[in-house]
């Protein structure tokens, strides 16, 4: 590098040589700073249980957690001035919980930089997880942070997403309880004999819901249970990681993204998808759930097929109203007026079905994806025929 400079001067000339001069004398000014004191990071040790690996994992209600945390100085060694609370957060799938603008899960008391056995317990979590610990709060926050070994529970599944920890807790119907979490499902709650298999394709996303069939091959018939649907956003014609269209009855090997809810449906966003390398197969698709009308009332077993086929039955289809006007939305009488109905959407898929001339008859049967609207009081429930198979119409 010397040699290297030299040859540059030279070159240069003068002025050139001049400056380098001027940069070389201050390259030698160093401005020394006081070095740091105190406590810069926080030890988390794990005293129970012991940690393992992704592959044995813990089960679901091994969530029980004691830590010991040490204050820690420059030196790496337990700084004895420290006395303050520490926050505790659990960090699984991208993100912590509860989030920072919450309450921490637990705290934990630090006297001479270290705490007692602090036991707490881990919410509902999945994949990888660790305590994050942090000393922001008080007269004089260290900033100091630290993480706890990590812990390994299951993968979730499509239910994991979409049930709520508690059905009868208010907003139960208007989030996931993975919301704003980095979610990958990679197969089905049934093991061998489950699919995830897409019911319904749409403009903007598909539908799919995690099946199990009578065998290891897939072989139907197949049933679905409660919250085993979810919606998945692709913001636009909905395809797979390698570009290929999405059909009904595919079946899905891994679906990964962000959960989050829009007006209280539970969804993928930013999605990718991998297809299974199995045919397209309808018939493993379970059969719809039959409203009814008392589900209007409680609104859980609605809640409880969001994403899913339902089928109408016997219902009087209602004038047509602004809500036609404006979202191309017409209505089932489904037993308690036209007030608290049944909406359904068939633009787009059934564009040449007109619903005017049977304004006033009885339908026989209607069939489609539930979707929901639910924004605090207000509840709105839309199902999505996916082509004429799902409309049984009456004679005029």
């Amino acid at each position: 590098m010397a040699g290297f400079g030299r040859l540059s001067i030279e070159r240069a000339g003068a002025p050139a040589a001049a400056l380098w001069a001027a940069a070389a004398v201050g390259a030698g000014c160093v401005e020394e700073l006081p070095p740091l004191e105190g406590t810069t990071s926080l030890d988390v040790e794990l005293v129970s249980p012991e940690p393992n690996s992704p592959s044995d994992v813990l089960g679901p209600d091994d969530r029980e957690m004691t830590l010991r945390i040490r204050a820690l100085d420059t030196r790496n060694e337990v700084d004895t001035g420290f006395e303050g609370t520490v926050d505790l957060y659990a960090h699984f799938l991208g993100g912590l919980t509860p989030s920072l603008d919450d309450t921490p899960l637990a705290s934990a008391e630090l006297t001479g930089g270290v705490s007692d056995d602090v036991t707490l317990e881990l919410p509902r979590v999945h994949g990888e997880a660790f305590v994050w610990a942090e000393h922001v709060e008080g007269e004089n926050p260290t900033m100091a942070t630290g993480a706890s070994p990590s812990l390994y529970y299951r993968e979730p599944y499509v239910r994991d997403v979409r049930e709520p920890l508690d059905e009868d807790a208010p907003g139960a119907l208007e989030a996931s309880p993975l919301h704003d979490k980095q979610v990958t499902i990679r197969g089905s709650r049934h093991g061998e004999r489950g699919r995830l298999v897409v019911n319904g394709v749409f403009s903007q996303g598909y539908t799919v819901e995690d099946v199990e069939c009578e065998d290891a091959a897939g072989t139907p018939p197949c049933t679905r249970g409660d919250y085993d649907a979810v919606f998945v956003f692709t913001f636009s014609r909905p395809l797979d990681h390698e570009g290929r269209p999405i059909r009904r009855g595919d079946v899905v090997s891994t679906i990964s993204g962000g959960v989050t809810h829009f007006n209280g449906l539970v969804q993928f966003s930013f999605p990718q998808t991998l297809s299974a390398d199995e045919a397209p197969d309808r018939e493993r698709l379970a059969p719809p759930a039959r409203f009814d009308q008392t589900w209007l009332t409680s609104l859980t077993e609605l809640g409880r097929v969001e994403s899913a086929p339902l089928a109408v039955e016997g219902a009087e289809l209602c004038p047509l109203d602004e809500d036609y006007d404006t979202f191309e939305q017409w209505k089932l009488d489904v037993g308690r007026g036209c007030g608290d109905a049944i909406n359904v959407i068939t633009a787009e898929r059934l564009d040449e079905f007109d619903p005017a001339p049977y304004v006033g008859e009885v339908i026989p049967e209607v069939v489609g994806v539930l979707r929901p609207i639910n924004i605090g009081n207000f509840h709105v429930w839309i199902i999505y025929p996916r082509d004429e198979d799902d409309l049984t119409l009456p004679e005029l």
